[in-house]
């Protein structure tokens, strides 16, 4: 969608994609501190979603009355599905390995675009694009370090949902193409996730126990905070403006890792993410000027 000129103003733009950014970190911290409890994933998603719900329902029902229909049904649930397991995936992977590392193979989603949109569209991979994208395969597999021995398990399943992120990106695009409501999409995203994670929790259901209810209120609000941060970043800017300081997530991950697990990273991964950073803004930069959303969660 092209913005209007007279909402353009991209200085707020990137300040909201930033802070949007800082709080989707902080919330990843939550969801790791959580399940470091003993809380499974599925049930931290259950309890994140439905705050994130709750928040986000006023801003979906206000101004006029609203058609909770989908005109394209199949897509929307698509978009869940694939959606959710980006997320879920993801906070596994949060779970094992540090947040870092999860936040950049997370972040690979535009490098796997051109191999979606082949599929999917039937667009060619340019030479140009072929050639980012391999580059950043290489950073990636620098900061796997297989030559360390085994490659934690961590690494590839949040390098996985950086693939589907990316799939759900495309499904997007393609709901944008037919006038699906921004607001349904979220609003159903958080609904049906919240249902889903709900049910599947019942059976090794486990009361989280003190400040744990506070992580996971906290998780539900920065999430919430996220998605409308993100959506009002895209009306004042383009994606192609805002796409490179989505990266300083990874940024903002590894000074938490720092702060609250004292990790550091390796010079490998350090040069490894700075070559998957780059490699993501390029690929990014050209999804933009073919009309694809970079990045949405």
């Amino acid at each position: 969608m092209v913005n209007p000129e007279k909402n353009l103003n991209p200085t707020k733009g990137i300040i909201l994609v930033i802070i949007a950014f800082l709080g989707f970190s902080v919330m990843s911290a939550f969801i790791k501190v959580c399940s470091n409890a003993g809380l499974e994933i599925h049930e931290i998603m259950f309890f994140q979603n439905l705050v994130a719900l709750i928040i986000v329902s006023p801003w979906v029902f206000h101004g006029k009355k609203v058609n909770l229909r989908p005109q394209n049904p199949l897509l929307v649930f698509g978009r869940v599905i694939v959606g959710m397991l980006s997320m879920y995936f993801y906070f596994v992977a949060v779970k094992l390995i540090p947040l870092v590392n999860a936040t950049l193979l997370q972040n690979t989603t535009p490098i796997f675009i051109p191999i979606i949109a082949f599929f999917v569209f039937r667009k060619k991979i340019t030479l140009k694009m072929f050639c980012v994208m391999v580059i950043g395969f290489i950073g990636v597999i620098m900061v796997l370090h297989p030559g360390k021995g085994a490659i934690n398990p961590g690494d590839l399943i949040a390098l996985f949902s950086g693939f589907l992120s990316g799939l759900s990106t495309v499904i997007i695009k393609i709901l944008d193409d037919k006038d699906e409501s921004v607001k349904l999409v979220i609003f159903y995203f958080l609904a049906v996730s919240t249902l889903i994670m709900g049910i599947w929790a019942i059976p090794t259901w486990t009361t989280p126990a003190g400040i744990i209810w506070l992580y996971l209120a906290l998780s539900g609000i920065f999430y919430a905070v996220f998605q409308l941060l993100l959506i009002l970043a895209v009306k004042y800017a383009s994606t192609t403006t805002i796409s490179p300081f989505i990266y300083l997530a990874v940024i903002f991950s590894g000074f938490i890792d720092w702060i609250v697990w004292q990790q550091i990273p390796t010079l490998l991964t350090i040069i490894g993410a700075v070559i998957v950073i780059a490699s993501a803004i390029i690929s990014a930069i050209h999804h933009t000027k073919h009309n694809i959303p970079v990045h949405h969660k």
